[in-house]
Parts: structure tokens; C-alpha cells; sequence
């Protein structure tokens, strides 16, 4: 079986056959590998680009509360968002540990 890819806006789609049986909405990671794109499905439980609890450790340490610590934590959440947009239009192939993105975007 081989499908092609459609332009849609900027972006490529491949279209998956519905033998597959996958879920609309099914979110999956994308890993260009010498020979193709490799998907994995994500499990609801993945959390790397979750940073919360390490914005929350930094801002608690740094001895904030109350609304100071819900403000700054919006701020730094906001950044964080910003900060991957960026990297991911500035780099069409990118591998970056969890340690080297917390680099990346300044935690």
C-alpha cells in the first residue's frame, strides 16, 4: 500500500488508511529517521512538554506566593509556549533531550 502526501496551507498530510483503525484525535510524535517518519501514538500520561511542576519548584524556591506566584507562573507558562513556537519554526529537524529543551527555553 503507498499513499501520498497533500498540501494543506504550509503543511504536508498523510492520510491514514481506516484499515488502521486509528481514532480521530489520536495525537502521535513524528521521528524522521533516515529511511522515513516514524509515529508513535502518544500516551495520555506523557508529560515532556509538561512543565509545570518544574515552573512551580523554581517559583516556589525563589520564595514567591500567593498572586505574585499565580502571576509569575502565567507569565513563565506563557514564555514557555512562545519559546517552543519559536523553536519549532526556526528548525525544520530538531532532537533535543528533555534536559536540552529545559536549556533551550530557560529553565
Amino acid at each position: 500500500m503507498q499513499i501520498k502526501t497533500r498540501k494543506q496551507g504550509n503543511s504536508l498530510t498523510l492520510i491514514v488508511p481506516k484499515e488502521f483503525n486509528i481514532a480521530p484525535g489520536q495525537r502521535v510524535v513524528p521521528k524522521l529517521r533516515a529511511n522515513g517518519i516514524f509515529y508513535r501514538f502518544v500516551d495520555d500520561k506523557d508529560d515532556f512538554f509538561d512543565f509545570s511542576t518544574d515552573v512551580l519548584k523554581s517559583l516556589v524556591a525563589q520564595g514567591l506566593t500567593g498572586n505574585e506566584l499565580v502571576s509569575e507562573f502565567n507569565r513563565q507558562k506563557h514564555a514557555i509556549s512562545a519559546s517552543l513556537s519559536t523553536l519549532a519554526n526556526d528548525y525544520d529537524v530538531i532532537t533535543l533531550s528533555r534536559k536540552e529543551l529545559k536549556k533551550k527555553i530557560g529553565l
